[in-house]
């Protein structure tokens, strides 16, 4: 009889324990990197005044193949970015330009507003178009 009971213990734990792997194999993921890209997809125009934005395209837009591109006035500033790739990872991007020169950004989004900023700490903001 204790036998038997502990066979039946046994095959109770067993599928407690496959149970809570299937349960627990079935959730979404915390975090979809794609996801977390996607936000960004679209165009942006950059609504900064702020001198250090001066390096910055006007406008950028951002492709759901990891691809951007920029629109910018002629000025004698060199932008930073042209056209290249990107790749997002939280709220971090990393845009790589034409000369392959790759550099990571904070971003934030909210209320159609992306706001980035630089290793230099400068943050200038882009409104969706």
């Amino acid at each position: 009889m204790k036998k038997a009971a502990s066979y039946v213990a046994r095959a109770l734990l067993g599928l407690f324990i496959v149970a809570s792997l299937f349960v627990s194999c079935r959730r979404p993921p915390v975090h979809d990197a794609q996801t977390a890209g996607s936000e960004l997809i679209g165009a942006w125009q950059k609504v900064s005044p702020a001198p250090c934005s001066a390096v910055y395209p006007n406008v950028i837009e951002f492709t759901a193949n990891g691809i951007y591109q920029t629109q910018s006035e002629e000025t004698s500033v060199p932008q930073v970015w042209d056209t290249g790739t990107y790749e997002v990872d939280r709220q971090i991007v990393k845009i790589s330009n034409a000369q392959e020169i790759s550099r990571t950004y904070r971003f934030v989004i909210k209320n159609e507003m992306v706001t980035f900023e630089d290793d230099q700490g400068c943050k200038f903001p882009y409104r969706r178009l």
